[in-house]
């Protein structure tokens, strides 16, 4: 009798799971003996998985996932958690083992039945090779009693450069220790690996973060204290939990490790870019590296831009000729290239960086006007600011009162330089002082009979008088 309930109520599941699921869930559970032994299974192992009863779970587990591979996709989320619990709670190595194979084993199972589960399963439910490669990586050093670090690494590198934007914060956040961890162990060996993966996360993170600003925040005012608190959108906030952590570990594991500077960066891809000299894509990746690293007034950079220029003009390409052309103080070559390079570029914060060299440079040629109108591009710039202060300060003189007011606007550029970029506050600082001891004493002025505060024009702007 007790057999007979529960083939009865393990069949009145199979039910279930068949509307739910799939009108070809029978073919699922395989045919004869088999198909009776997976539905016991599934029951029993149910029960016991919901009683967290792992121990219990296990072996009837194992039937279904040897038996019936593609009969449900949560075979495969209960079997994941399941065994982690047992790998961490077991004390017996051989039984640890065995629970970390049977995990590895998983993912293999499940990848090699992806496109049939997928056909089945919501959208909650969907995985991509990636995907499953980067969570068989994760556990595949952190759940492993014996890590391969090796192994675990090309499955990392493998799932993620397959998932990109796609991969899972806590994926990133696993990689990025596995990667410092080979560092620290041969910082020779490894370094260049480290420098790669550390650009590979911060981009991932970086972008996602970049998207979560694009939604919507509200504004929360408490009635008796009048705080305000600001409040992302659903949305955002996801994208932050996930991906904030990973991006944050990555710098701060970064800066610890000493990792990139420009000379170590020269003995690593030195002899590699004259081996790589005809390969555009190598030459690019090294340019980007070089950028990232403020190595760009290195002659290595300048000989990656020659070769990649000669085989491709792309953005990176034409900054690398522009540097050498600047370095040789050949300024209208260096134009022409920064030129070329804004042209090609369609990356917003990268067009910033070259509208700034060419202000600066038309700053020291004199051609005030025509830096102006680059600086403008940018207008929460904190160092072209200080830079549009020094012209609009130049047109200032003492023949008036009102012949000072470029000075006091001049202030009043710096000071919104140091509101939109605080690491500039110290420059702002010392420029402001400088335009402050130009301005009319406040004796005179009130000699004169002209207050502070009053308005006046100069060829930049209105602004109000200030007096020291």
């Amino acid at each position: 009798m007790k057999g007979k309930f529960i083939l009865a109520g393990a069949m009145a599941l199979v039910t279930i799971g068949a509307s739910a699921q799939s009108n070809d869930y029978k073919s699922r559970i395989g045919h004869g003996q088999d198909s009776i032994d997976v539905i016991e299974a599934l029951q029993i192992y149910n029960d016991e998985y919901k009683s967290k009863n792992y121990k219990a779970a296990y072996e009837p587990w194992k039937t279904v996932l040897t038996k019936a591979p593609t009969a449900r996709v949560d075979t495969y989320k209960k079997g994941q958690w399941m065994l982690q619990s047992l790998i961490q709670s077991e004390t017996d190595p051989a039984l640890k083992k065995q629970y970390f194979d049977d995990l590895m084993n998983l993912y293999d199972v499940r990848l090699q039945n992806m496109d049939v589960l997928n056909s089945f399963s919501g959208a909650k439910d969907q995985s991509s090779k990636g995907g499953i490669i980067c969570r068989k990586a994760y556990d595949s050093y952190f759940m492993n009693p014996t890590p391969d670090v090796s192994k675990s690494y090309a499955l990392f590198k493998e799932g993620i450069n397959d998932t990109g934007n796609d991969t899972e914060g806590f994926v990133l956040y696993g990689f990025i220790q596995l990667s410092d961890s080979r560092f620290e162990y041969d910082k020779d060996k490894y370094r260049e690996d480290f420098i790669n993966d550390y650009l590979q996360v911060t981009d991932i993170c970086g972008q996602l973060l970049e998207q979560a600003n694009e939604y919507e925040t509200s504004i929360q005012v408490d009635p008796e204290s009048g705080d305000t608190t600001v409040v992302l959108a659903p949305e955002a906030q996801k994208i932050i939990d996930a991906y904030q952590q990973p991006y944050d570990l990555a710098e701060q594991l970064f800066v610890q490790s000493g990792a990139a500077d420009c000379d170590a960066l020269d003995k690593i891809y030195r002899p590699k870019v004259e081996a790589n000299k005809t390969d555009n894509n190598y030459l690019t990746g090294v340019l980007k590296v070089l950028r990232s690293f403020d190595c760009t007034k290195t002659d290595l950079y300048e000989i990656a831009a020659d070769y990649s220029y000669q085989l491709v003009k792309t953005p990176a390409a034409a900054l690398g000729k522009a540097s050498k052309a600047l370095k040789a103080g050949n300024t209208n070559e260096a134009l022409k290239y920064f030129n070329e390079s804004l042209a090609l570029e369609t990356d917003g914060a990268k067009k910033a960086k070259i509208y700034q060299a060419i202000a600066v440079i038309m700053y020291q040629r004199g051609n005030y006007s025509e830096a102006l109108k680059w600086i403008d591009k940018l207008p929460n710039n904190g160092s072209l600011l200080l830079l549009k202060a020094s012209i609009v300060a130049r047109s200032g003189s003492h023949k008036s009162i009102e012949a000072t007011g470029p000075y006091c606007l001049a202030i009043d550029i710096c000071n919104r330089a140091k509101a939109a970029d605080p690491s500039c506050s110290g420059r702002a600082n010392k420029a402001i002082a400088n335009y402050t001891a130009n301005l009319y004493p406040k004796s005179e002025a009130f000699m004169a009979g002209v207050k502070a505060g009053t308005r006046v024009s100069t060829p930049y702007g209105s602004t109000t008088l200030r007096f020291r």
